[in-house]
């Protein structure tokens, strides 16, 4: 150990200063590449969650767009698809007829994709796409109701064309409801 001593002893000093400056610049610069390091991870990392937070509202806003079509498109088709009733119970036109423009019609329409959309990525719209469902229902409830009277041979529409009536009507109100509440989702984002 006493040589080890000596050995050291015999440095000279400025061999000693020069050592511990390369030392300390040597830290100093691991010490600042850490840092540099440090900041560039996080700099990436708020970079990536922005990229991936715009990404998703690309993806959200596009899902709004499109069921805000598919939504008006299905309430379009469903009004569209009931009209020649109308007209039957106004005496316009007879059940046969009516039937024929319905069965006729190519609806280019999948309702099932209004329904993925809502089930996957808006499930809060789903009260208000079952009351535009309901009114729909209850529309079919007078349509039948007429239909069965139609069916005894008492074609008369004037009892029923009121309750149709109105029944569309409500159905356009909740179709008007259920897309304002697309049209304030879509502007949360």
């Amino acid at each position: 150990m006493e040589t080890l001593f000596e050995f050291v002893s015999k440095i000279p000093s400025s061999a000693w200063v020069a050592l511990s400056t390369a030392i300390l610049t040597s830290a100093l610069t691991l010490i600042g590449v850490n840092l540099t390091n440090r900041a560039s991870n996080d700099r990436l990392r708020i970079q990536l969650d922005h990229e991936t937070e715009t990404r998703r509202n690309d993806i959200i806003r596009e899902r709004l767009e499109e069921l805000y079509v598919e939504s008006k498109r299905y309430t379009n088709i469903a009004v569209s698809h009931f009209l020649p009733y109308r007209q039957v119970m106004a005496g316009e036109l007879t059940f046969n007829d009516a039937l024929d423009i319905t069965t006729n019609r190519n609806y280019a329409h999948n309702p099932d994709r209004l329904n993925l959309i809502i089930d996957m990525y808006f499930p809060e719209l789903q009260p208000s796409f079952s009351a535009v469902k309901e009114k729909l229902d209850h529309i079919q409830d007078v349509l039948h109701g007429y239909k069965q009277q139609y069916k005894s041979g008492d074609i008369s529409g004037e009892k029923w064309l009121p309750h149709f009536q109105e029944a569309l009507e409500l159905l356009a109100e909740e179709a008007g409801s259920f897309e304002r509440e697309v049209s304030r989702i879509a502007k949360t984002i």
